[in-house]
């Protein structure tokens, strides 16, 4: 799987890839890049359709180096939030898109509406996946399975309280980090002087 997805969510509709394109053409035009090809996720993770979500994957040319990133060149991933907005526009219903490079933990989401302003996220993948899904009203680990793609969707969320949980087995703690560590260290040491002081006291 690649490490590089771009998926389109569009609520109801009906399987109009045609519409679909032409959408996407309009957008890429504007700022003059090919249009990508685009497929229905030919089997979706349970929980999407069940939303009111069809999902559509946009075929992304070869990650760009360095040298291209410093060009004046657009990329399609950049244009993520005009997708939305006009897809938004022309099905007249809610869009979401999210694009996912899981080499550099980086993620996009944006959610536009009819006639509303489009809300948008980026930043580490985990953070950017659930708010993809409070936005689509799915379960994490859903979004996981569409970009993580197996052991990698695991290991990616294996922090997330809402992914790869049995029902009704607890989650493990966190693992502590230097913060957690240094506060515990804090306590321990207070507690050693609350305990000289009281036996002083005696």
């Amino acid at each position: 799987m690649s490490h590089r997805r771009l998926i389109l969510f569009l609520s109801d509709v009906e399987g109009n890839l045609t519409a679909l394109r032409q959408t996407l053409k309009r957008v890429c035009e504007a700022v003059d890049l090919p249009t990508p090809e685009v497929k229905w996720l030919e089997s979706p993770p349970e929980g999407l359709s069940e939303a009111g979500w069809h999902a559509a994957e946009l075929e992304l040319p070869p990650a760009p180096g360095r040298k291209a990133r410093k060009s004046e060149q657009p990329f399609l991933e950049e244009q993520l939030d005009a997708m939305t907005q006009a897809l938004a526009q022309d099905f007249r219903d809610r869009a979401l898109g999210i694009f996912v490079d899981r080499e550099h933990s980086y993620a996009r989401t944006c959610v536009s509406g009819p006639g509303r302003p489009s809300k948008a996220v980026e930043g580490e993948v985990l953070d950017v996946m659930r708010q993809a899904a409070r936005w689509l009203d799915v379960e994490t680990g859903i979004l996981a399975k569409l970009f993580g793609g197996g052991n990698a969707a695991r290991n990616l969320l294996a922090a997330a309280v809402d992914f790869g949980n049995e029902p009704g087995k607890p989650m493990p703690p966190p693992e502590p980090d230097e913060d957690d560590r240094f506060v515990e260290a804090k306590l321990a040491q207070a507690k050693v002087y609350m305990e000289q002081y009281l036996t002083h006291r005696k």
